[in-house]
């Protein structure tokens, strides 16, 4: 399962974007821990938002599904 932070933009206004790669095996996981039927974009932002305010231990807590 791959979850990879490719690049790291910092703007000068303070905003920042994050360019993040995933695997399929990462998209079925994240759709079923979600139950979601498709990838839903706003529904990863919220939950890479979460994990990085937390430390990212909401994301090393969960174990993929087998």
């Amino acid at each position: 399962m791959l979850l990879k932070v490719n690049k790291i933009t910092e703007h000068e206004d303070g905003s920042v974007d994050v360019d993040i790669e995933v695997d399929d095996e990462f998209v079925g996981w994240f759709k079923e821990r979600e139950g979601l039927r498709r990838w839903s974009q706003k529904r990863f932002e919220k939950f890479v938002m979460e994990a990085i305010k937390n430390g990212t231990s909401a994301m090393a807590s969960r174990e993929p599904p087998v």
